[in-house]
């Protein structure tokens, strides 16, 4: 019998995967778990208290909750003659959980918070002797996700606490009694069963073909119909026809002449040149007091780390306010409703400082420039949609003039 429970504890071990930790990303992932099992066994069992382990699969059914399957295995020496007793175990549980949390220094972890409770079908081999028994079980626990730099596959450790009740025939052991309650404490290793989503993409072999069409604005080079050779594909080309040489923009639509940053006015009456895409101007090309959404400015998920494509965009910025010395901004990280209010207003002032931090190692002086994070507190699309949530996902700068 130990042999066997050790070997299913093996069997397990080798089956895990990469993928995202349960519902850490809000992602229906289903999910492996695999735990030490420490119990506190009920004094009528006259037994020591036992160890052994858990296997669970889990699915999240919810943005909260999740039901999971387990099997639990459990041996346990006698006070009397210091042989083995055992106990198999499949549990059907709802795991519910309140989302991430996180302290305001970064040297204490992020965590999430959960309940569950479930039905137990039990079979107990006490003294040589099988018997069958039905019960309940509930408690909670705290999981920890496993990131470790830019290393994120969504592993996390879970610790939980349990109370296992089962209902006992008299005359059968392990006691002369109708319930019998162990204390399960559990801690393990959890894993995603999505593979695929976090392999490092491998890039598609190129192309053989007799025209390569290159995106002016994001570089992507394809194999596709470019009549006029714009660079501009046909299919989003909105104007064709365009002559050889000229510059056109992401629409393949002619850039005006003479305006290098795009904004609308010539160079040649252009005070304020390399004005950032996105930003009002006025007559001049100079830019105005107004709050601009800066759509380009992401993160890596839950963190405050910038992408490629933000460091791009505030390149620009970083243009605009050197070109234009008596700009003043506000830097405003939002979120959406997803997790513990105050885990949202932190990470959103974290993003915003961020985004400042990254502006002053471009050269803008630090006093030009405040991090303001509002959390989840100013949406300006419904929460209750992905896209609606991913909307409220910015950073906004607000432009003022001294």
């Amino acid at each position: 019998m130990r042999n066997r429970m050790w070997g299913l504890a093996v069997l397990g071990c080798l089956s895990m995967g990469q993928a995202a930790a349960l519902t850490a990303d809000g992602q229906k992932v289903p999910y492996f778990g695999l735990f030490g099992t420490y119990e506190l066994s009920d004094a009528n069992r006259a037994s020591d208290n036992g160890y052994g382990f858990q296997a669970t699969i889990g699915y999240p059914i919810t943005e909260r909750g999740s039901l999971e399957f387990s099997y639990l295995g459990i041996q346990r020496n006698r006070v009397f003659d210091n042989h083995l007793d055992y106990k198999n175990a499949i549990t059907l549980d709802y795991l519910h959980d309140f989302g991430f949390y996180q302290f305001s220094s970064k040297l204490l972890p992020t965590f999430k918070p959960y309940l569950l409770a479930g039905l137990i079908g039990v079979q107990e081999d006490v003294r040589g002797e099988k018997t069958y028994h039905p019960g309940l079980n509930a408690g909670a626990g705290l999981l920890f996700p496993l990131r470790i730099g830019s290393w994120d596959w969504g592993w996390a450790i879970r610790t939980e606490g349990k109370v296992f009740a089962q209902y006992n025939d008299k005359d059968t052991p392990p006691a002369d009694r109708q319930a019998i309650v162990d204390y399960h404490f559990q801690i393990g290793l959890q894993i995603p069963l999505s593979i695929v989503t976090h392999h490092t993409a491998v890039a598609p072999p190129v192309a053989d073909c007799s025209l390569s069409v290159v995106n002016p604005v994001t570089g992507r080079t394809d194999c596709v119909a470019d009549s006029d050779r714009d660079g501009v594909p046909d299919g989003e080309d909105q104007c064709p026809g365009t002559p050889a040489g000229t510059k056109v923009d992401d629409k393949g639509c002619p850039v005006s002449p003479g305006d290098a940053d795009g904004d609308g006015v010539l160079d040649v009456d252009d005070q304020c040149p390399n004005t950032a895409a996105g930003i009002k101007v006025d007559a001049k090309g100079c830019a105005i007091e107004q709050t601009a959404i800066l759509k380009s400015v992401n993160f890596e998920n839950a963190s405050a780390v910038l992408t490629g494509q933000a460091t791009k965009t505030l390149d620009e910025i970083g243009q605009l306010m050197t070109s234009q010395p008596n700009i003043k901004v506000e830097i405003g990280g939002h979120t959406d409703n997803v997790g513990a209010d105050a885990y949202n207003l932190t990470l959103s002032q974290q993003r915003a400082e961020s985004v400042r931090q990254y502006l002053i190692g471009k050269g803008v002086d630090a006093g030009r420039m405040t991090a303001q994070g509002y959390g989840k507190t100013m949406p300006i699309e419904t929460n209750d949609t992905a896209v609606g949530r991913e909307a409220n996902r910015r950073v906004e700068l607000k432009i003022g003039l001294e």
